[in-house]
């Protein structure tokens, strides 16, 4: 079994902080840019949690992630709240159920 690895897509300042943690990082300008990123990001066996900054998760669209979902049930993208947009409470028994292929 493949050790799964986290990475952030994020704008560079975010980016920098969380590469200072250890987490892989990618750089997005945009949501259309942080779309592509998580697409090459589909064909990493090794990634297994991609957090993608608010104000670009709400632009993948409703679409775009359950495509990613049908291609790769065992991969969770979830919104990270940035100093820029403020978070939303997480339903962690919904994430949790999703992430062992029950929900």
């Amino acid at each position: 079994m493949v050790e799964k690895k986290i990475a952030v897509i994020a704008d560079p300042y975010v980016a920098a902080f969380y590469r200072m943690l250890g987490f892989n990082t990618f750089r997005a300008t945009g949501p259309e840019e942080a779309r592509r990123i998580l697409s090459d990001l589909l064909a990493r066996e090794d990634i297994g949690l991609v957090f993608v900054a608010a104000e670009y998760y709400e632009g993948l669209g409703d679409e775009f992630l359950a495509m990613v979902q049908r291609k790769r049930p065992d991969l969770i993208v979830t919104v990270l709240p940035t100093p820029r947009e403020r978070g939303k409470p997480m339903d962690v028994q919904k994430e949790l159920l999703k992430a062992l292929g029950m929900g």
